[in-house]
């Protein structure tokens, strides 16, 4: 003991501890006088946990333990402290604490990375890593951390990336992890896991007894009740032909490719059916042979609207659109009732 500076290790076990643990436990198992195990930022399978526990003498840190941070680092001032952590370290933030809280106590720490969730899912699906757009938890029964999912998905999705979801809570029951982003998208009515979104379920990513399961949000909601822990959901943005490959030739998997339009895209889209409506009720009461200028210029920024949306130009399809929407509401202070509805 007396050849080495007492510090905190936090060591990566990879996604599949027997097998990708790196050779260096071999070392902190000597030179560790205490041996943890973060049991609170990732779910263990129980055979890990078990084969961690009794190979590497590691207790379980819950999250009372690890959130206490300064009684867990200042162990390491006067002897070795192990953190042994499932996957790679720093992917949770409260590694990242401990690091912090050793730095300013002058206390070293030594990190040592292996294969992580992230590596394992994207490898194993064959999407690609770079178009990853947000990673998030879901917290099951939490609706800030549903909506925070909904729309931070939903604007990955405008911009055509993946996103990565990590379900807590939910012990492997897709249908009610499903019913809440059924729920979401009733509340936003914004397409972003409406019945035809398509998903990619992975458990036990990069082990043997990894399982993959794919399906529109509705076939989903029918078929699959449950899946192993722990597992993730990868809500696919624009797919790569080299992805679709993966997918289709290794996986056997059916891709559905559905693109959400973007939020301007949908706000221009209602401005231009509600104004259509409006003067559809209009020519019914006689109002637009009465105000024949008006519905005219109204039509003309509608269609207008309608072309600009089709080359992509969005933003000036939604200034046409509030153009036509303006000039019919004005007629509000010549007395008249516009029906929008």
């Amino acid at each position: 003991m007396n050849n080495f500076i007492t510090m905190l290790y936090i060591i990566g076990l990879g996604v599949d501890p027997k097998n990708t643990a790196p050779a260096f436990i071999k070392r902190s198992c000597k030179i560790c006088e205490k041996n943890y195990i973060d049991t609170y930022t990732t779910i263990i399978a129980a055979e890990y946990l078990e084969w961690i526990k009794k190979e590497l003498n590691a207790i379980p840190a819950n999250r009372e333990t690890l959130e206490d941070v300064k009684n867990f680092v200042e162990e390491a001032k006067d002897k070795n402290v192990c953190l042994y952590v499932y996957g790679d370290p720093y992917i949770a933030t409260t590694h990242q604490s401990l690091r912090i809280y050793a730095a300013e106590r002058k206390i070293q720490v030594k990190t040592i990375y292996s294969s992580s969730f992230i590596n394992a899912i994207f490898g194993e699906t064959g999407l690609h890593i770079y178009k990853i757009g947000f990673v998030g938890s879901l917290i099951k029964g939490d609706i800030n951390s549903r909506n925070y999912i909904y729309k931070q998905v939903g604007a990955a999705l405008e911009l055509k990336k993946h996103s990565v979801i990590i379900p807590t809570g939910y012990e492997g029951d897709l249908k009610s992890l499903i019913s809440e982003l059924k729920q979401a998208e009733l509340n936003f009515k914004e397409n972003t896991f409406a019945d035809n979104r398509f998903l990619i379920f992975i458990s036990r990513a990069g082990t043997d007894d990894e399982e993959i399961i794919s399906g529109t949000i509705m076939e989903l909601f029918k078929a699959k009740t449950a899946i192993n822990e722990p597992f993730a959901l990868i809500v696919p943005g624009l797919l790569h032909f080299s992805e679709e490959e993966v997918l289709k030739k290794v996986l056997n998997i059916s891709v559905f490719q559905n693109i959400k339009p973007s939020t301007i895209e949908i706000r221009a889209q209602k401005v231009i059916d509600k104004c259509k409506l409006a003067i559809s009720n209009a020519q019914t009461e006689g109002l637009t042979k009465k105000y024949k200028d008006i519905f005219e210029n109204a039509i003309l920024y509608i269609q207008d609207a309608e072309v600009a949306k089709q080359t992509g130009d969005l933003a000036t399809a939604l200034m046409q659109a509030s153009y036509a929407e303006g000039l019919i509401d004005a007629l509000r202070f010549l007395g008249e009732n516009i029906k929008w509805e």
